[in-house]
């Protein structure tokens, strides 16, 4: 159960910003030197925007925010925390490949992204888990106080609205752990009879304030959510995802009073759900949506939330890649044209996957003559791993490294692994969740396609 906490968090926050024209908003000049990528990608609120690189590697970011937003910046695999307010104009000048070392930042917040490079969260260990909840609380309100007194150490005054909105930050960050007490209770003492007493959901119920100012805070949007799923006595049962999330939507719209924060949680739910679970059946959680949400910059995200859905549709060309062989050559999409390919998502540690691989090896010699390339897709973050693996020359096919965290792996939205992909010589979608080597129908539905051999 080693780092519990880490990986909750991204569960916790999946539910803005938009872009704007260059006068108006947040306004940031990014230079990249040596590029690794054509591109940089800003996610905040969790609304991914693409901004193409010129040939000099620069490009004009414009970001409208409500007063004052985290962002992550994306180049290649990397990635950096940056704090913005509205009217704020900056640059960032970084090196391809080394962002963290070579990043700077001129303008707009910089001490305040300077201090967000330098710190971390650092939350209570597992174990602790195991603790009766009022010495977990003092604990973790500990963490949060250390946190805090680092904050005000760093003499950020002057940085905006900064120091009120990381307050708000740490608070809630750890306000995850609180959420998450039950479960790791019950994991790390053995004991699956526990149940929370009411001080627990009291002390749930003291972090939700109805706080404009704090929507800007992704934690705190997250803790909120959560806590109106664990408030509500007829809806904390629930442990299906769609039921939940109506469920969720229905008690915020009976108890919260603040109109605008009600919008903010309840569009943070419904896109939360439509980014995971995607548009299928979802009528009920619509009609909650179409009547509490009316900001049309919120709706305008929601429905492209809802398009992203349509990138990996049957039919439209694949999202592109880019990924690289044992030798460290890079490979495309492009590389590929001119053969069906299919496609396995797949990583060393994963045993389903380890599984389906003597299956896919005799699918292999059963098309050897055929028009198909066979392309494993590592998403392993241990890529050492995966060249030990691949290097003993057991595998078969084509196997490159993509890596944990990709726009390939967003935009066909893979939640599991493994995930076996199709597409034809053109490099369309055939299948976006093809059956696996394991079952009769891949054999027979590859031995159909046109001109396969």
């Amino acid at each position: 159960m080693k780092g519990f906490f880490s990986l909750i968090m991204p569960l916790l926050m999946l539910a803005g910003c938009a872009g704007v024209s260059s006068d108006t908003g947040v306004v940031l000049e990014v230079k990249v030197d040596s590029p690794v990528s054509e591109e940089v990608v800003v996610v905040c609120h969790n609304n991914i925007e693409v901004y193409p690189l010129d040939e000099s590697g620069s490009v004009s970011v414009a970001l409208d925010v409500a007063h004052a937003a985290y962002l992550k910046l994306f180049h290649g695999r990397e990635y950096m925390h940056l704090y913005v307010e509205d009217g704020d104009r900056a640059s960032l000048n970084f090196k391809g490949g080394d962002m963290a070392g070579s990043s700077v930042m001129e303008g707009g917040k910089a001490d305040a992204v300077r201090y967000l490079k330098s710190i971390s969260l650092i939350p209570l260990p597992d174990e602790d888990y195991a603790l009766p909840f009022d010495e977990y609380m003092a604990r973790l309100d500990g963490k949060s106080r250390d946190a805090i007194d680092i904050l005000k150490a760093n003499g950020l005054e002057d940085e905006g609205d900064f120091v009120r909105m990381e307050e708000g930050r740490i608070k809630y960050s750890y306000g995850a752990q609180l959420l998450m007490y039950p479960v790791g209770h019950m994991i790390m003492t053995g004991d699956m009879s526990y149940k929370p007493d009411q001080a627990y959901y009291d002390r749930v119920a003291s972090y939700v304030v109805e706080d404009s100012y704090l929507t800007g805070i992704d934690e705190y949007r997250a803790f909120v959510a959560e806590a109106m799923h664990l408030l509500d006595p007829d809806g904390r049962e629930l442990t299906e995802i769609y039921p939940k999330t109506v469920a969720q939507m229905k008690y915020t719209a009976k108890t919260m009073s603040d109109p605008y924060v009600k919008e903010i949680i309840m569009h943070h739910i419904a896109a939360a759900y439509v980014d995971n679970f995607g548009v299928e059946d979802i009528a009920e959680m619509e009609n909650l949506y179409n009547t509490y949400v009316k900001d049309t910059s919120l709706v305008s995200q929601y429905r492209k939330k809802q398009e992203r859905w349509d990138f990996s549709r049957p039919g439209r060309r694949s999202p592109d890649f880019r990924a690289v062989d044992l030798s460290g050559k890079e490979y495309t999409l492009k590389d590929f044209r001119g053969k069906y390919v299919y496609i396995d998502m797949w990583a060393t540690w994963c045993a389903p996957c380890r599984r389906e691989m003597p299956y896919l090896k005799a699918l292999e010699e059963q098309f050897a003559d055929a028009q198909i390339v066979f392309l494993g897709l590592s998403v392993d973050k241990d890529k050492a791993a995966w060249e030990k693996m691949v290097g003993e020359g057991n595998m078969t096919g084509v196997q490159l490294y993509l890596g944990a965290q990709s726009s390939f792996m967003d935009a066909y939205r893979v939640e599991g692994i493994p995930r076996f992909i199709l597409l034809d010589k053109e490099g369309v979608i055939i299948s976006n969740d093809m059956s696996r080597p394991s079952e009769d129908a891949t054999a027979e539905t590859l031995g159909q396609l046109e001109g396969i051999r």
